[in-house]
């Protein structure tokens, strides 16, 4: 039957659903418009606030707040939003004292925080941070929305001077605590630079003049010293030949004047006494001591010691020696060290080296001895050159030994050095970083010192309001056009929805073409239905008391609602938190 529906079809279906139709719309469309009348309205009210940043340039002073505007609006918005915030709002302005007898404090406070609202405007801006376009928040809006038109305005207000003040006060409370908290690591690294500096003096005291930085200093002395040393070497050597040739000269020199023997009758008896000694050590070589030559010797060398006054003169036994000396080695190498005048020199030679090798041996004639001193000047300065080249070797030799202490000294610190050189550079080394990071502290203290006198100042970057909450002349909703508009439109779709279900339902013969398929004969005619006016007007009486009935019906119920039970509007938003609720559950 679905597959031959037409115009004829589709009018007596209507004809047939017309009254279910008509009540069903009346009734939902009724309800919409007693809905959407019943509401309260509810006011908003909007302040509109402008992000500025700072007055001064950032290239003079830099501010020590780099969180994004977005990351501090949701600091804020926590703090504002908190249940002591809130609460203090509400006994302020009294707001939401109609829910407090049947609702507990959280669920208002989750209706309250649901009617504030905060929205961001951004813009394309140049971030400075990369140089690149990016969107930034230059403004954000702060709505509130209420019953009570004066109470919104009131309440928007509220939260836009406290979104201010927090704002502020969070800024000034980041500042001072970076310039605390920079301020305890400067006087921690000034501590530590103490300490440190402290150590490196102590490990210079402990180790003077063996530190890395004095290598090149001590280098530098050893060079010098050791040029100091060759040049006293050269002068030793320069000296040391000079002793040699000048004791070469006094040795060809006679150190007395030769005096004329018929001029100085002492010097002729002092010749005459050397040559009795001499005569003497001969023949005690020769013949023992008991000997009368050598009895009369000693007899006559006595007188003779007497007769002059003095023991002999040691030049002429050394100049006699000289004599035996070179006849000895004359006579070994003619005749051989065996031969009897060989052995017999020998013996007088060495008798004679020991008298001038131990003169104090030698007995002597009184008790007081005064060698002859030398008087010829060519000796006596001879000597003296002598004496004045030993003084200075042994200056130079001395002055030599405070050399080679000297650079053994500088040696052992340069050895030190290396060793030393570790703890040293590491000690430097942790001071330059200590002093660097202070340094570099200093100047961020600096900095943030001058940014909290800005923000101090207020001239960093602050929240301005560029349009505060205004009085809301008109509500914000609910949307009573829209309302009824939605319930005309549920109400049509009911009715039909209704109609649809009853004819699908209907299984009577409603045309002639139903019964000539059931009955499957024939149809000559059809006779249609005829109706009197007085069964017209009985129907359309009856659908007018249907109609009258329904209203009649739902606007008590409302009232009856609305008064003796709860009022319509916490009806509606009982009804609405219970759908939110079941919507999970039905997911």
């Amino acid at each position: 039957m679905a597959e031959n529906v037409n115009i004829e079809d589709i009018k007596g279906i209507i004809r047939r659903r017309k009254k279910g139709f008509f009540i069903v719309s009346l009734c939902i469309f009724f309800a919409a418009v007693v809905t959407a009348f019943v509401l309260p309205p509810i006011y908003l009210s909007q302040s509109t606030i402008l992000i500025e940043e700072q007055q001064i340039p950032e290239e003079y002073v830099r501010s020590t707040i780099t969180s994004y505007v977005e990351e501090r609006l949701q600091s804020i918005t926590q703090q504002i939003m908190s249940r002591t915030k809130l609460v203090e709002i509400m006994d302020q302005y009294h707001v939401y004292s109609d829910m407090r007898e049947r609702y507990t404090i959280e669920e208002i406070l989750k209706k309250m925080r649901k009617d504030i609202r905060l929205e961001t405007i951004s813009a394309e801006v140049m971030d400075k941070r990369t140089g690149r376009a990016s969107t930034a928040t230059i403004a954000f809006t702060l709505s509130y929305q209420g019953k009570d038109p004066a109470t919104t305005q009131k309440v928007a207000n509220e939260l836009t001077s406290l979104y201010l003040e927090e704002n502020l006060k969070a800024r000034e409370q980041r500042a001072a605590s970076t310039t605390e908290f920079l301020e305890k690591e400067l006087s921690d690294v000034q501590a530590r630079m103490d300490t440190l500096e402290s150590r490196l003096s102590q490990f210079k005291q402990a180790h003077l003049n063996e530190l890395p930085n004095s290598s090149n200093v001590n280098l530098q002395a050893v060079a010098r010293m050791e040029r100091d040393m060759d040049q006293i070497n050269t002068q030793l050597r320069s000296l040391n030949e000079r002793k040699i040739y000048l004791q070469g000269q006094l040795a060809v020199v006679e150190p007395f004047n030769q005096p004329e023997p018929e001029k100085d009758p002492q010097a002729q008896k002092r010749m005459h006494l050397e040559a009795r000694r001499l005569e003497l050590i001969r023949l005690q070589t020769m013949v023992s001591e008991k000997h009368p030559d050598i009895k009369r010797l000693k007899e006559e060398i006595k007188e003779l010691e007497a007769q002059v006054g003095e023991t002999g003169d040691p030049e002429i036994r050394e100049r006699s020696l000289e004599a035996m000396e070179e006849e000895l080695a004359e006579k070994n190498a003619k005749l051989g060290s065996k031969h009897p005048d060989v052995v017999n020199l020998s013996k007088q030679v060495a008798a004679l080296r020991k008298e001038v090798d131990n003169p104090e041996e030698r007995p002597s004639s009184s008790p007081s001895d005064n060698p002859r001193r030398p008087d010829n000047p060519a000796y006596i300065s001879l000597m003296t050159q002598i004496a004045t080249t030993e003084m200075e070797i042994k200056s130079l030799m001395e002055e030599r030994e405070v050399l080679k202490r000297k650079i053994a000294t500088y040696q052992k610190r340069l050895e030190k050095a290396p060793v030393l050189e570790n703890e040293y550079l590491n000690l430097v080394r942790r001071l330059e970083s200590a002093r660097t990071m202070y340094d570099d502290i200093s100047h961020k203290l600096m900095e943030s010192r001058v940014a909290e006198g800005m923000e101090e100042a207020r001239k960093g970057e602050r929240f301005t309001i560029i349009e505060p909450a205004q009085f809301p002349e008109k509500p914000y909703k609910p949307n009573r056009i829209a309302i009824m508009l939605i319930g005309f439109v549920l109400a049509l779709g009911a009715g039909v929805g209704v109609g649809a279900v009853g004819e699908s339902l209907d299984r009577s013969v409603k045309t002639a073409k139903e019964l000539q398929t059931m009955m499957n004969a024939p149809m000559y005619s059809v006779i249609p239905f005829m109706e009197t006016d007085q069964e017209r007007r009985r129907r359309w009486l009856k659908r007018a008391v249907w109609v009258v009935s329904a209203l009649v019906v739902v606007g008590a119920a409302m009232i009856v609602v609305d008064r003796y039970v709860m009022p319509l509007d916490i009806l509606w938003a009982k009804v609405q938190r219970r759908l939110m609720m079941a919507v999970p559950l039905l997911r």
